[in-house]
């Protein structure tokens, strides 16, 4: 029997936690921003998410903790950038390098899932920019609905029955 290392992860609404805000920003530059969106400072992005402390109201976000560290987050927004007809949208689902691999952006997308269903909606979107991403979401039984256009990146555009 190996030795393995076990994390116990929260998952709360960012409002809980808004000193949080510039470490999540970071962790979503470094895995999202920095290739996806590199126009995009780390300062507008504390910004946004700023605006994200909510519970009831769009847009939310819920954090991945680790004692008081963020490993990760995922929003809640009416729109994610495309598709102004299609709402709400599953979106910044990024889970720090360390902690990837350990489910924690299933809680993530699970947590928001539930949210969305609470708040009455019917259906959730998102967009995958990363080519295999898509398949991941397949198997939590999202499909795909089209391809589309974000920052002239081509993006898989999927949903999910709630």
């Amino acid at each position: 029997m190996g030795f393995e290392k076990y994390c116990m992860i929260k998952i709360d609404l960012l409002k809980n936690h808004p000193h949080t805000i510039p470490a999540l920003a970071n962790i979503w530059y470094e895995v999202l921003g920095k290739i996806w969106a590199p126009d995009v400072l780390i300062e507008q992005v504390i910004e946004r998410f700023a605006g994200h402390m909510n519970d009831k109201d769009l847009p939310i976000t819920f954090i991945a903790l680790e004692g008081d560290v963020p490993s990760g987050m995922c929003s809640l927004r009416e729109n994610d950038g495309i598709r102004p007809d299609l709402t709400p949208w599953l979106g910044s689902l990024v889970v720090d390098p360390k902690y990837q691999k350990q489910g924690i952006g299933k809680m993530l997308i699970d947590v928001t899932v539930d949210k969305a269903k609470e708040l009455g909606f019917k259906k959730l979107y998102l967009f995958a920019i990363d080519p295999t991403i898509p398949e991941y979401y397949q198997r939590l039984g999202w499909k795909k609905i089209g391809v589309d256009e974000y920052k002239s990146h081509p993006v898989t555009v999927m949903e999910v029955e709630l």
